[in-house]
């Protein structure tokens, strides 16, 4: 018995020594990143607003970042989903492909009669297929970016409800 109580007040002060400095630690280290923030905080804002900040960061977004598949994409997604504009933001479609409706994503306009298009897959969205097809065979929908995905994320649940009153009737 005695050896039970040993261990377990052994272990408690143990455990006391251990815990304690390491929430102190813990405690001082946020206490000073809190500091350096507000600290830092002008000087970034300061600099973020620069021109030559934000030519960089249009560099580095079309230099580097655009060459990770789905940047592009998500970037507009992400936009569109808390309600920025984006120029990356890419149309909503529907896509005629052998005789079955898929949505889809309007990438770019090749010519007067050819697109391409990005065809996500479900339920990973940011996995999917290009495809050129003829505009004839796009219906554009009047449906955000993160909805269209919502519908291949939740594999074609709540499709009816996401999409009521959303296709346009005419192609492009």
């Amino acid at each position: 018995m005695k050896s039970i109580i040993s261990f377990v007040k052994t272990t408690l002060i143990g455990g006391f020594f251990l815990v304690i400095p390491l929430v102190l630690f813990i405690l001082i280290i946020d206490k000073v990143l809190d500091i350096l923030r507000k600290l830092v905080a002008p000087i970034t804002d300061l600099i973020a607003k620069t021109k030559k900040a934000n030519e960089l960061k249009k560099w580095i977004e079309a230099k580097v970042l655009s060459k990770i598949p789905g940047y592009t994409l998500l970037k507009g997604m992400t936009e569109s989903a808390v309600g920025m504009e984006s120029e990356d933001l890419k149309d909503v479609v529907l896509v005629d492909i052998e005789e079955v409706w898929q949505i889809g994503f309007l990438m770019d306009e090749i010519d007067d009669e050819l697109s391409s298009v990005y065809i996500p897959g479900a339920p990973n969205p940011m996995s999917g297929d290009v495809f050129f097809v003829k505009k004839e065979r796009l219906k554009k929908l009047d449906l955000p970016q993160f909805s269209a995905m919502k519908i291949y994320k939740k594999l074609g649940l709540d499709a009816g409800k996401i999409l009521k009153d959303k296709i346009n009737k005419t192609s492009f």
